[in-house]
């Protein structure tokens, strides 16, 4: 995938949950199924994108300012206006983002302050968070998310579930992308994540994702615990705390 964000050259998670079917690594009951189905669908710091930046992989992906809907072509209008449209009736929250598709071809139109990193991944925060230090691989991150698709329909929410999602990092458990994003923010911390394709979901006929579906996370990261392996005689099970 080819990506820019000029923004006038400005800095502009079926959710990503655990897909593993061990069961230590599962919290609150999470299943492999129950997780891939909350989908249709870092570098440690990001900076703002060039137009003259690229990423490998398919298609072109460019995210542009929300005042450059006057250079778009007569075609392009159509689609964003069908995009508004979609968002319209499925009432988007506030500042999200504009998709215009043109087969594996990507335009959003944002606000300012989002950025892409060198992977792919386009993320905003509205809240930093606290702490020294991020997530590391082995400690369990425990968030709070709502996962929607272009259309800002809403996938999946844990606050539909009443409670929190928890799942540890780098077991390879969660969407690429989630990782990616949760793994940059501290504790307090609220983001919106845009994942494409390449850093999505497995997909095809078996998963029932679309090959060309960008997902949107908007995450709030509530803890990070580090996690050890506790031996009893010929039991063992992992502690996080």
């Amino acid at each position: 995938m080819r990506g820019c964000l000029p923004h006038s050259g400005k800095c502009s998670n079926q959710a990503a949950l655990d897909t593993s079917d061990s069961k230590e690594d599962h919290e609150g009951g999470w299943t492999r199924r129950t997780l891939l189905l909350m989908s249709t669908s870092l570098c440690l710091m990001a900076s703002p994108v060039r137009a003259a930046d690229v990423i490998d992989g398919q298609g072109e992906v460019k995210v542009l300012g929300m005042d450059a809907e006057e250079d778009l072509t007569v075609s392009q209008r159509q689609l964003l206006e069908y995009n508004k449209r979609a968002q319209r009736q499925n009432s988007a929250p506030p500042d999200f983002p504009l998709f215009i598709r043109e087969g594996y071809d990507m335009t959003m139109l944002t606000s300012e302050g989002y950025q892409m990193t060198p992977e792919g991944l386009i993320y905003k925060d509205y809240a930093v968070g606290s702490g020294d230090e991020y997530p590391k691989d082995g400690q369990q991150v425990t968030f709070d998310y709502t996962a929607y698709n272009e259309s800002a329909s809403v996938i999946d929410s844990s606050y539909r579930k009443g409670q929190p999602a928890s799942t540890r990092l780098g077991i390879s458990g969660m969407i690429p992308g989630f990782e990616l994003g949760i793994k940059t923010m501290k504790p307090g911390g609220k983001r919106r994540i845009v994942v494409p394709p390449e850093l999505g979901p497995p997909v095809g006929p078996s998963t029932f994702f679309s090959a060309k579906q960008f997902e949107v996370f908007d995450v709030e990261l509530r803890s990070a615990k580090t996690c050890t392996r506790r031996t009893i005689g010929m039991f063992s099970d992992v502690v996080c705390e």
